[in-house]
């Protein structure tokens, strides 16, 4: 009887042993992973995933256990941790061998694994723990996602600029970036020139950065991203920052002459430097702006003019000059209304027009010569204004027309018109006739006026010899077009060339050492 009693509890026990593995065939409670966190930083709160960067690998310390409370588990056994791939594969990372006989209460252990991105080629998986017992089925315990987090992108950024010694410098620009796990932390470095070290700026842990305090130098600047607790990193382009050195501008004076301002060169600033002109012409009212940025400056005739309309009866023109970030106003001239302008005449001498030396005006004179042809019958054609002003007008002047001429001087607001002389006439010594004549000839000359070219259309009843001559005020010496025979209705053709000065010239037609025909024509 006593031997059928402990054959039954034998048999009752060993069934209540397998129907306690089986029943735990996966129970996170008793095999289980606890304490997460990446080895070298945070903890991984329970249902977050591991976070491994893209490419990379990534460290994790956890405890790894077995409650196994009344001798649950009566067999010993392997206990493992595995990462699960896909569907189909696994690998093992820890692996405990507890022997054959049953493990009594709970035991722990402190492991840490390796994870690497390649593990989880589809970018995700998890890692589970497992207890196999001595030739029985394995028991499930924890698993814990594992999950690939992108690279870092967009991680540039702008504001390359060029400012001088005691401006702001502007802010240095970048947007916020892409991948990681989203969470970004900030540092920037500067390197001083093209061979200095990168450091890292103090304080500096946002998405922009504003330098200040620079000094002259070449400073270049970057931008540091870290994301997945440092285990990312970007590191942005470069952009550089030139202080350009500046000094306070000097030798900034001016002189008047007439109405002509010299003004020196002035040193300091950056090296280079741009120039204002401004007149005072009302007292206590803003200064009016000469349209002039040179280094000198030629008053313009409006300022005399305005002085000249509001009564006053003096001026102050200043210089400013600026570089860089520095002013320098010049010395103050003072200009006074243009008075009448007179003694202005011409004479002739030779072939040259000598002027005399005005007064008045601001004592600064600009000239001009016209001249124009006096027709027989009365007709003035012109005038036209002539090459050059200078004080006198260089020839040649001698002419086959009735050409007069005269000058105007300019000075200020004030224009003087000189008297008027005529150029000696030039006689033919085959053809005593007036060349002004407007003889009949078989010989037609169009379009009048021209823009481009001119045609000389014969309608001879016989074949001729000719020579068509052109001249004018503007032509140094006569200009022969054309030489040679022409046939009945021949039309002869001239394309007047492109450095000719607009206005009106002269032909002659040459037969026989005879002037036959003379007209005019207007290029424009």
């Amino acid at each position: 009887m006593i031997m059928k009693i402990k054959l039954r509890l034998s048999i009752f026990v060993l069934l209540m042993g397998l129907f306690a593995i089986s029943g735990y065939s996966q129970n996170q409670q008793m095999i289980s992973i606890s304490n997460l966190k990446y080895t070298n930083g945070s903890a991984i709160p329970t249902g977050t995933p591991i976070q491994i960067a893209e490419g990379g690998t990534v460290s994790v310390t956890f405890d790894l256990g077995i409650n196994n409370p009344g001798f649950a588990l009566i067999q010993g056994g392997t206990l493992s941790v595995y990462s699960k791939l896909n569907s189909n594969t696994n690998l093992q990372h820890v692996s405990i061998f507890y022997g054959q006989n049953a493990i009594s209460g709970s035991v722990s252990r402190q492991c840490t694994i390796e994870l690497k991105s390649s593990h989880f080629p589809s970018g995700s998986g998890s890692i589970y723990a497992q207890f196999s017992p001595v030739n029985n089925s394995p028991i499930l315990g924890t698993s814990v996602n594992v999950k690939t987090v992108p690279l870092i992108t967009s991680n540039y950024i702008i504001g390359n600029q060029t400012v001088y010694e005691g401006d702001p410098v502007g802010s240095i620009n970048g947007p916020t970036p892409n991948g990681g796990n989203g969470l970004y932390a900030y540092s920037w470095q500067q390197k001083i020139g093209s061979v200095g070290a990168w450091t890292t700026i103090p304080g500096a842990s946002g998405v922009t950065f504003k330098p200040t305090n620079v000094s002259v130098s070449t400073i270049s600047y970057r931008r540091i991203v870290t994301s997945l607790f440092g285990t990312l990193t970007s590191t942005s382009n470069e952009i550089t920052v030139t202080i350009l050195p500046n000094t306070p501008i000097e030798n900034n004076t001016i002189t008047l002459s007439g109405s002509e301002i010299q003004g020196s060169t002035p040193t300091g600033g950056i090296g280079s430097f741009t120039y204002s002109w401004y007149a005072y012409v009302l007292e206590g009212e803003d200064p009016v702006l000469i349209q002039q940025t040179t280094k000198d400056c030629s008053i313009p005739a409006s300022i005399y003019q305005f002085m000249e309309n509001i009564g006053v009866a003096q001026a102050s023109i200043i210089r400013q000059v600026k570089s860089g970030n520095k002013f320098s106003n010049s010395n103050v001239v003072t200009i006074y209304p243009s008075q009448p302008i007179q003694n202005n005449i011409i004479t002739l001498s030779g072939n040259d027009i000598i002027g005399s030396l005005p007064t008045g005006g601001t004592g600064t004179f600009r000239y001009e010569y016209y001249s124009y042809l006096e027709l027989p019958d009365g007709e003035i054609e012109g005038p036209s204004m002539m090459p050059g002003s200078e004080q006198n007008y260089a020839g040649p002047i001698q002419s086959y027309l009735n050409i007069k001429y005269y000058r105007r001087v300019i000075s200020g607001n004030k224009s003087s018109y000189s008297n008027i002389i005529t150029a000696p006439i030039i006689q033919s010594s085959a053809n005593k006739t007036s060349l002004t004549e407007n003889i009949d000839s078989d010989l037609a000359v169009y379009p009048n006026p021209t823009s481009e070219s001119i045609n000389f259309s014969t309608t001879f009843s016989t074949e001729k010899d000719i020579e068509i001559i052109v001249y004018s005020e503007s032509l140094p010496n006569t200009k022969s077009v054309f030489k040679g025979r022409v046939i009945p209705n021949q039309i002869v053709s001239w394309n007047i060339p492109s450095n000719y000065l607009k206005g009106i010239y002269f032909y002659k037609i040459v037969s026989d050492n005879k002037e036959f025909k003379t007209g005019k024509f207007i290029y424009r």
